[in-house]
């Protein structure tokens, strides 16, 4: 056999490498970005293929695959709500799809094909189906590991709502809550519920042992066996409040977010003066956790840390002067006021934890005539004052950016009236106006923190008057950039979300035809500016969306 010599060897071995290089640099640079999805997938509810009938879909590759996600809809029927798993497989949505008025719960896969079809999971219903609150929501939600979805419905009983889960597939479907024979005790129901972080419990405010007093009680999420009332015995006053303004449906409990224990604010002990209170999740141990109320006082918020070591809440406890920031421990009685320097006419208006627990941001109008922002330590009072201190400049909003680095907030800190966006520093003052020049007469009115902390998204009329478009710009205002497409006359943004991921910005606006709602997004920085929703018929319109984790 004829040998190869050692130098053509070599000189294959270099060309060839050469050539997978050349290759690479460009499948780097050239055709396979070009391929590549800018945004992930969203799904959406429109009236896409028939005027006035509601269906879901979802976009696929930029827009340029849309699949529809819901069944055939029964004549008048309608795609009313949806939420997506959080491991983004499947889309739980609520419709009248088989029955007109009457509102069932559906779930399909994300990336359903031709063969796939959503499937029912809740149960034959007695009555109209899941229960709508004053707000418009749908009772409904998914299990935080996606494995069941809860939701409340009169399933059973016409007009008696109760608590039901169902496996994505609709397998298992069970009931949850624990109410009685509704002929022997009429009109008793449940109102609302909230998972337990490790997708194990559901929680649940129900009139379920006593007519009208809406206590607090616990189940596992596959059964109504071991169901537990975990609020105090006995209920003095009328139960678990509910969030203003009432009627909302909504009421004020929550999980710690390591699910050790449960808080709730309830007029338990004395009626109708409402305190904060937490219970293990077994009912076992329930503790009062605020101080003695002042005239007329009550706890009025709350909200765990996110690492759980402490709740804070807002009341008007010690005297009548006005609503204060306390913070306490989750199991032990003891409250420490965080606030300071408040005066008769004021109050601490709202507050939000840094996402790392570190310190606790609040507006207050401590000298009356101007709400300000601060943030303090959890542990002490050693208040800093983080916007502007100029007399009649108030802040309206604000949000902690995800790493806890600074604080962005809406203000008119430098013309009165004039609503602009600054970012902030979390433990000292440093504001930055983010936002653009505004036009005579525009305003900042929404903004959103990018996941990855890279920038803040927000809407205004800051180029033209009354013209709402979309807009970016990075923590310390170095850039600032347009997102939304260029708007027909009386377009306007109506919404916007983040992707999760950080890649892009959605947005519903009439960018190109006014008053057709369609769905778009654009890189953070407005490049690739496109439409998600695909042709709509006629005066067709996208009436929500969500990105797909």
């Amino acid at each position: 056999m004829k040998r190869t010599p050692l130098s053509n060897i070599l000189l294959f071995i270099v060309e060839t490498l050469l050539l997978s290089l050349l290759a690479l640099s460009c499948d780097n640079s050239g055709s396979k970005n070009r391929d590549r999805p800018i945004f992930p997938p969203a799904v959406f509810i429109a009236d896409k293929d028939l005027d006035g009938i509601d269906e879901l879909y979802a976009a696929f590759d930029d827009g340029t695959n849309i699949a529809k996600l819901s069944n055939k809809l029964v004549v008048g029927g309608d795609v009313v709500s949806f939420l997506v798993s959080p491991d983004g497989f499947f889309v739980a949505y609520v419709a009248d799809q088989d029955t007109d008025d009457v509102f069932e719960l559906y779930v399909v896969l994300v990336d359903k094909t031709t063969d796939d079809t959503a499937v029912k999971v809740s149960g034959p219903m007695a009555g109209t189906g899941i229960l709508k609150l004053p707000s418009g929501e749908y009772m409904f939600d998914w299990a935080p590991d996606s494995s069941r979805v809860a939701y409340i419905a009169d399933q059973n009983t016409s007009g008696v709502f109760e608590l039901f889960t169902s496996t994505p597939n609709g397998v298992e479907n069970d009931l949850v809550s624990d109410l009685p024979n509704p002929l022997t005790n009429p009109d008793r129901d449940v109102k609302y519920f909230k998972w337990e972080p490790k997708s194990t419990l559901i929680a649940y405010v129900a009139d379920q042992e006593t007519n009208d007093k809406f206590e607090l009680y616990v189940s596992f999420s596959d059964t109504n066996v071991g169901n537990r009332k975990v609020s105090g015995i006995p209920m003095v006053g009328i139960g678990v409040r509910e969030s203003p303004p009432v009627p909302s449906g909504e009421y004020l409990f929550a999980w710690a977010p390591d699910s050790s224990r449960l808080a709730y604010i309830a007029d338990q002990d004395t009626g109708d003066i409402f305190e904060l209170f937490t219970s293990s999740p077994g009912g076992a141990s329930n503790q009062k956790l605020s101080g003695p109320m002042g005239i007329n006082g009550d706890v009025e918020e709350f909200v765990w840390a996110p690492n759980s070591s402490k709740i804070a809440y807002l009341a008007n406890q010690l005297n009548d002067l006005g609503v204060e920031l306390y913070t306490t421990f989750p199991n032990i009685s003891g409250f420490l006021k965080i606030s300071a320097d408040l005066v008769a006419g004021s109050n601490v208006t709202g507050f939000l934890w840094a996402p790392d627990s570190s310190r606790i941001a609040f507006i207050a109008n401590k000298n009356v005539s101007k709400f300000a922002l601060y943030t303090t330590s959890p542990d002490d009072n050693n208040n800093v004052l983080v916007s502007s201190n100029l007399i009649n400049k108030d802040v309206f909003s604000f949000a902690w950016a995800p790493n806890s680095s600074r604080i962005a907030y809406i203000s008119d800190d430098i013309k009165t009236g004039v609503l602009e966006l600054f970012t902030t520093r979390p433990a000292s003052f440093g504001v930055i106006k983010i936002s653009g020049n505004l036009v005579a007469g525009g305003d900042v009115f929404e903004f959103e923190w990018a996941p990855n902390n890279s920038r803040v998204a927000y809407t205004a009329d800051q180029d033209q008057d009354d013209v709402l478009e979309l807009y970016t710009s990075t923590p310390e205002g170095i850039s600032n950039d347009i997102l939304s497409g260029v708007m027909v006359p009386g377009g306007d943004v109506q919404d916007f979300k983040w992707a999760p991921d950080s890649s892009g910005v959605g947005y519903r606006a009439d960018q190109d035809i006014d008053n057709v709602i369609e769905l778009f997004a654009s890189q953070p920085n407005g490049n690739e500016n496109i439409m998600l929703s695909g042709t709509l018929v006629k005066d067709g319109n996208v009436l929500a969306f969500d990105w797909v984790p």
